[in-house]
């Protein structure tokens, strides 16, 4: 299988993982854990959206989202019923961001 253009571009690829402790990832953790879920960080490949403003000194985070199953298969699906927390997890973070707790 080919790598994407973003992964050749880049030879040994390029991962950013940021501190858990600094924003906007503690944000993220932090809401998740007001809405009761247990989520841990993890590093994403050198393809991975989050790399692409990381790139240009912005932290971002990307991947928290509903759960799935068959990842880029055929069978490809996702867990619907977990709009509403991961919706929640996402306002509270950026409530958190902005200063606008609640």
């Amino acid at each position: 299988m080919a790598r994407p253009a973003a992964d050749r571009d880049h030879p040994g690829g390029r991962t950013v993982r940021l501190a858990q402790d600094g924003q906007p990832a503690a944000a993220l953790l932090d809401a998740a854990a007001r809405e009761g879920l247990r989520v841990r960080a993890k590093t994403a490949g050198p393809s991975n959206i989050g790399n692409l403003p990381a790139g240009e000194g912005i932290p971002a985070t990307a991947g928290f989202g509903v759960r799935y199953e068959g990842l880029h298969g055929l069978d490809e699906r996702a867990r619907l019923a977990d709009l509403p927390g991961v919706h929640a997890v996402h306002r509270g973070a950026v409530l958190s961001l902005l200063g606008a707790d609640g």
